[in-house]
């Protein structure tokens, strides 16, 4: 019997040089003969222009609108242009199948199945490629690089050398990386759950789980503004009485609440050490949400006869849920997990808004910029440094993302056994 390897790799061949070929091609041609619509979007603008009497220069309004029309021209094209990739990858894979084996359909089938997999994959592989794996190799051969491109560890040593002037800044940022991951995923996998639980059993619990899901739904520098105005001391001192006013200053309200007046007007963000902890309950406001949601939805996936079950033999509502309940969706808790983990390692806005950009306050990811505005060890070779601290942040997610991979072969594993 022949083989059907040389038959699917001609095939998958063919396929890549002729979407390789046309497609480039057929975007070339749309862009072009789209092109026009800039130019008669950015006259709508001044005609909105000259309507409206906007003080803004009619260069500026023209120039703005082009650039939304392209924008819009782009996305449309985007579009249009994956899914006419899916169309004629299939076309192609279903033709040259047919073609190839014109009298069996177990084979035709065998081609196809083989081949069709890749066409949905093959984009993100070479997006990824292009956009991730490349750049990542760039920055590993980039932080082994000195000034004058010789190869040398001389970057790494910086980082741990007791005598240089980051390495008080890598062992707080160390530290503080650290204090986040055990806090923040913790807290918002503890409180989620508490939630999804108490908020399933009462009436009212949809809108309970609304008002808890909504910060989620406002950006991490939006956050941190809000909660700059809770943490906030006495910025402004007080005013003397004018005009038989009574005199006023501005205090955050967790610190009014706690008794604070304007002469201590210190942000409790700011604070030596457990001013972390008010960076963290931040960013607990926001994600506790997104666990809530993912918890509710997996417990309600739970098996109704298990529970039944478990009611049956006399379990207490602790027992139900930490013995049968819980132990269902542990891959759920690790999926949420592994999320916040990685949202924890990747965390810059909170801190860089808050401008709380202190030693003791330091992250990986703040502490980049960090270096920049502080460290200088001369030359070009500040790139190379700041590459080996990008390696250092890309080395922190690599176990959590080990133990996902582990995990989902083992569970596929156990699935197919």
């Amino acid at each position: 019997m022949r083989s059907l390897t040389p038959i699917i790799a001609s095939n998958g061949l063919a396929i890549i040089l002729t979407v390789g070929c046309f497609l480039p091609i057929i975007s070339i041609l749309g862009f072009i003969a789209t092109a026009p619509l800039d130019s008669a979007v950015g006259h709508v603008g001044l005609w909105l222009h000259k309507f409206f009497q906007w003080s803004l220069p009619e260069f500026d309004t023209k120039e703005r609108f082009e650039k939304i029309g392209f924008a819009i021209r782009v996305i449309f094209l985007s579009v249009g242009i994956s899914f006419f990739y899916f169309w004629i990858t299939n076309w192609l894979n279903m033709s040259f199948a047919r073609y190839r084996e014109k009298d069996s359909l177990g084979r035709q089938s065998t081609i196809i199945e083989a081949i069709q997999p890749w066409i949905f994959v093959g984009p993100a592989i070479l997006l990824l490629s292009l956009f991730l794996l490349f750049p990542a190799f760039s920055t590993l051969n980039l932080s082994f690089r000195e000034a004058d491109g010789s190869f040398s560890t001389q970057n790494y040593a910086f980082l741990w050398d007791p005598s240089a002037l980051g390495y008080i800044q890598i062992r707080l940022a160390l530290r503080n990386s650290v204090l986040w991951l055990i806090f923040v995923p913790s807290v918002c996998i503890v409180l989620g759950m508490v939630i999804a639980v108490l908020a399933d059993s009462v009436r009212w619990g949809v809108v309970a789980k609304t008002f808890v899901f909504i910060p989620l739904a406002i950006s991490f520098v939006g956050a941190a503004v809000i909660w700059k105005n809770i943490y906030s001391g006495g910025g402004i001192e007080p005013q003397e009485a004018i005009n038989g006013l009574t005199p006023s200053y501005q205090i955050g309200l967790l610190k009014a609440l706690l008794g604070h007046t304007a002469k201590y007007n210190e942000p409790l963000y700011n604070l030596k050490f457990w001013g972390n902890f008010f960076l963290m309950s931040i960013m607990v406001w926001v994600q506790t949400g997104f666990a809530m949601v993912i918890f509710s939805a997996a417990l309600r996936g739970v098996s109704k006869d298990t529970i039944e079950a478990a009611i049956i033999d006399g379990a207490s509502p602790f027992q139900l849920f930490f013995r049968v309940k819980l132990p269902q969706i542990y891959s759920t808790v690790v999926v949420v997990w592994t999320y916040l983990v990685i949202q924890v390692l990747k965390v810059f806005d909170i801190p860089y808004a808050l401008s709380a950009n202190d030693d003791d306050k330091l992250l990986l990811a703040t502490m980049m910029e960090a270096a920049r505005n502080t460290w200088s060890i001369g030359g070009d070779n500040v790139d190379n440094l700041f590459a080996s601290i990008a390696i250092l942040l890309m080395l922190t997610v690599s176990p959590v993302m080990i133990f996902n991979a582990w995990r989902m072969r083992r569970e596929q594993k156990e699935f197919l056994d």
